[in-house]
């Protein structure tokens, strides 16, 4: 099984703590395994624990991370850009992975998700009495 990219992300979003619209970029990511997990490695610059939720439903894993930035009293960004935004990414992770045992940690900007696989159900053999 291998994990991939199904959805791209939309231009605005809704902030969940207000009403003001974001514009969604979708975050740099790398993915790799080994015997017992795959892993998923993403990019989230300017976000904070707090500010990143991430989410299993059918077999898709959703990611959505908000940039916040305030400006410094008495600053005025050029142009009127405004530094905040949020990141989305949605990946198909299948159902041969253990929901139940899905982690996630951050560090220095980086979010690491375990993806721990599912054991392969073997035949069982039934014994005929």
């Amino acid at each position: 099984m291998s994990l991939m990219n199904v959805f791209k992300p939309k231009g605005t979003a809704c902030s969940a703590a207000d009403t003001e619209r974001l514009a969604y970029a979708r975050p740099r990511y790398q993915i790799a395994e080994n015997d017992d997990s795959h892993f998923v490695d993403v990019d989230l610059p300017g976000v904070g624990k707090k500010d990143v939720s991430v989410t299993l439903h059918d077999g898709v894993l959703e990611l959505v991370g908000e940039r916040k930035w305030d400006a410094p009293k008495g600053w005025k960004a050029l142009g009127g850009s405004d530094e905040r935004f949020a990141y989305r990414l949605r990946l198909m992770v299948g159902d041969r992975v253990n929901e139940s045992d899905i982690s996630a940690q951050t560090s220095n900007g980086v979010l690491r998700l375990a993806l721990p696989k599912e054991e392969e159900k073997k035949p069982r053999k039934i014994e005929i009495n």
